[in-house]
This record gives structure tokens, C-alpha cells and sequence, in this order.
């Protein structure tokens, strides 16, 4: 059987051009795609356009944190603390200082729901046989004065009080 001498040299040819436009296309996709950077939670995070409650349609400013899964949920931490009826739709007034003021724990629905939790890194990860409470990444919590103002913006005359009170109750959680 001969060979036919025309017909190798373009098979050479149109692989090398394709295989270059193929490295050349690959090359240039995977450098369009940019990385998403994502925020280690070190301590606690404030984020604004929280939960809605009556008196604040855009939200409330939430305190949020890093669960820790082998822990009990936190909803359940702050009800046996504070002797409260339930579980869920955890919502309770506190005392401090001679102020009166109500705190809110989002449900991880809600939580998923307000934020955006794909920009937030997750360090503690855990087998399911290490995990006691929930699956849940983060808890988020928010926090309003006797006058239904919001605790954590930024020119609150309770920032300090509520930031203070909310850090000292996630030490005691994880703690606990």
C-alpha cells in the first residue's frame, strides 16, 4: 500500500493549528475567571440590612460569629439561659446597666437569607460524629434599646454596651 504524500502534511498541520487554538482558548478562559476572596471571622462581624422588624424596613444591624458545631445549637443555649418558652424565633429583653433592651437570634435560614455567607470562610469544620449541635456555619444575632432603636449602627449611644454584651455571650457559648 502506498502512501499518499499530500495528505499527511495537512493532518500535521491543521492538528498543530488546532491543538494551538485549543491551548490558546484554555489559556485565555481560566484567566478571565477571578478568584472570590473570602473573610476569615476572626472574633465577630457587624453587618448591616439585617433582619426586618416593625420601625426598621431595611433591617437590622446583625452580630455575627462562627459556630462552633460541637457545641449545643446556639438558639438552645441562650433559651436555657434565659429561661425562655422555645427554641426557635428566639427573641428576649435584657437588662444591663438600667436599660432595657430586646435581643434577636436569626434562625440560619434567616441568616442565609440576609447575607451573603459564601464571602465568609468557614474554620471549624467538623465530622459528623464530632458534631453535637447544629450544622449551621455562623450565628448572627441583633440588638435594640427600650426605644426599638437599633443597638449596633454605628452612631448608637449603645454600641459599646451591646457590642460588649454580645461578645461576652459568645465567650460564654463557647465556653459552655
Amino acid at each position: 500500500m502506498r502512501k499518499l504524500f499530500h495528505v499527511e502534511p495537512i493532518l500535521k498541520t491543521l492538528f498543530n493549528r488546532g491543538f494551538l487554538v485549543f491551548i490558546m482558548v484554555a489559556l485565555l478562559s481560566t484567566s478571565c475567571i477571578t478568584q472570590r476572596h473570602t473573610v476569615e471571622i476572626e472574633n465577630y462581624i457587624l453587618l448591616e440590612k439585617g433582619k426586618v422588624v416593625l420601625g426598621h424596613p431595611d433591617g437590622l444591624t446583625a452580630f455575627m460569629f462562627e459556630n462552633n458545631p460541637r457545641k449545643i445549637p446556639f438558639n438552645q443555649f441562650v433559651a436555657d439561659k434565659y429561661q425562655l418558652p422555645k427554641y426557635v424565633d428566639v427573641e428576649y429583653n435584657i437588662d444591663i446597666d438600667g436599660n432595657r433592651f430586646k435581643v434577636y437570634v436569626y434562625e440560619y435560614a434567616e441568616i442565609e437569607k440576609y447575607f451573603d455567607i459564601s464571602d465568609f470562610m468557614v474554620t471549624k469544620q467538623e465530622n459528623e460524629q464530632n458534631i453535637k449541635g447544629t450544622t449551621a456555619k455562623f450565628i448572627a444575632l441583633s440588638m435594640t434599646d427600650a426605644n426599638n432603636q437599633d443597638c449596633l449602627v454605628e452612631n448608637s449611644l449603645f454600641k459599646n454596651i451591646a457590642t460588649k454584651y454580645l461578645v461576652q455571650l459568645k465567650e460564654e457559648y463557647n465556653h459552655s
